[in-house]
C-alpha cells in the first residue's frame, strides 16, 4: 500500500504503521458527509452514479488482476441482498447529511455498534449479554437526550441512526462471508445489488418523488462522486479490511468510533459555526460514545471472546 510504504520511509514500526494507516482511513471517512454537501445532486442521484462507478472500476481492476468471480449461488444472491441493503444505507446517509449537518450525521451513525450488539443475536441465536442491553439502553438514553432539546436537526439525526441500522446488518451479513472470498469480489458483488436497487428506484423517485428529470452532475459533481466511488468504496474497504487482519478488532472499533470527533473538527473548519451545536447535543453524543465503548471494553477487561466465528451460511 502506498500509505504504508510512506509511513516505513518516515522510520515508522510495523504497528506504528498500522494504527497511523487506520487513523488515516477514519479521518478520510470522516470527510463522506462533507463532500456529500457539496455535491448538487440528490441522495438518490449521487448514491445511483457512486454505485455505477464503483462497479466499473471493481470489475476492471478484477479483470486485470485476474480473481476468480466464482462463488457459491447462494453467497451470491446474500451478497447482492447486502448491496441492496448498502444502497440504503447509503441513499438515508447521504440524506442525513444533506438535511442537518456533519456533526448530526456522524453521531446518529455512531449508533451503528449498539444495533449490531442487538441485531446480531437474531442470526447467531444468542441472547444479548445484560452489558449489551445495558448500554443500549445508555445509548438511547443518549438519543432521547439529544432530541428533547430544541434540536434543529431532529430529522437529520433520526435518518442518520436509521441509516445505522442498516449499515448494522449490512456489517453482520458481510462478516459471514468475509474469510472465504477476496475482498473485491465480496464488493463487486454488493456493488451489483447497489446499483441494480438504485437503477430500478430511480424511474419511480423521479416521477413521483422529485417530480423532475434526473439531474446530471457538473464535473465538480462528477469529479467528487468519483472520490467517493474509488476512495472510499473501494479502496478505503479493502484497506481496513486487510488491516483487520493484523490489529485487534477492538482497535480497529476503538479508531472507527473516533470518526465524529475527526469529522466534527473538520466541519467546523469547512462551515463554521453551523456546526456548534447545544449542550443537550454534546451530553447526548457523549452518552452514545460511552455506550459504544462500554461493550467492546468490558469484553476486554473480562476477557471475554469478542471475535465473531466464522459459520456457514
Amino acid at each position: 500500500m502506498a500509505l504504508n510504504t510512506i509511513l516505513k520511509k518516515i522510520g515508522y514500526s510495523e504497528d506504528k504503521r498500522l494504527y497511523g494507516e487506520l487513523h488515516f482511513w477514519v479521518l478520510c471517512s470522516s470527510m463522506i458527509p462533507i463532500i456529500n454537501i457539496y455535491i448538487n445532486l440528490t441522495s438518490l442521484e449521487i448514491v445511483f452514479i457512486r454505485t455505477f462507478l464503483a462497479l466499473a472500476v471493481v470489475f476492471c481492476v478484477l479483470i486485470y488482476k485476474k480473481i476468480d468471480l466464482r462463488v457459491r449461488t447462494s453467497h451470491i444472491l446474500l451478497l447482492v441482498f447486502t448491496g441492496v441493503l448498502t444502497s440504503i444505507y447509503w441513499v438515508l446517509f447521504v440524506t442525513a447529511a444533506k438535511t442537518s449537518n456533519t456533526s448530526v450525521t456522524l453521531v446518529g451513525m455512531a449508533t451503528t455498534p449498539i444495533w449490531v450488539s442487538f441485531i446480531y443475536p437474531i442470526f447467531s441465536k444468542e441472547k444479548p449479554t445484560f452489558n449489551e442491553t445495558m448500554t443500549g439502553m445508555c445509548a438511547l438514553f443518549g438519543v432521547y437526550m439529544i432530541f428533547s432539546s430544541s434540536f434543529a436537526y431532529s430529522s437529520g439525526m433520526f435518518t442518520a441512526i436509521f441509516a445505522a441500522f442498516f449499515a448494522a446488518i449490512v456489517t453482520i451479513l458481510t462478516s459471514r462471508l468475509s474469510k472465504k472470498y477476496n475482498n473485491l469480489v465480496i464488493t463487486f458483488y454488493q456493488m451489483i445489488g447497489a446499483f441494480a436497487s438504485t437503477a430500478i428506484t430511480l424511474p419511480y423517485y423521479l416521477k413521483h418523488i422529485k417530480v423532475g428529470a434526473f439531474t446530471y452532475p457538473s464535473i465538480t459533481d462528477f469529479a467528487l462522486i468519483l472520490v467517493l466511488a474509488i476512495v472510499f468504496s473501494i479502496i478505503a474497504y479493502s484497506s481496513i479490511v486487510a488491516i483487520m487482519k493484523k490489529i485487534n478488532p477492538f482497535s480497529v472499533a476503538l479508531a472507527n468510533n473516533l470518526s465524529p470527533i475527526y469529522g466534527g473538527i473538520m466541519a467546523y473548519f469547512f462551515f463554521g459555526e453551523s456546526e456548534i451545536m447545544d449542550i443537550y447535543f454534546y451530553g447526548g453524543a457523549f452518552l452514545i460514545a460511552f455506550a459504544i465503548l462500554a461493550v467492546p471494553l468490558s469484553k476486554i477487561l473480562f476477557n471475554l471472546d469478542n471475535i465473531i466465528p466464522e459459520e456457514d451460511v
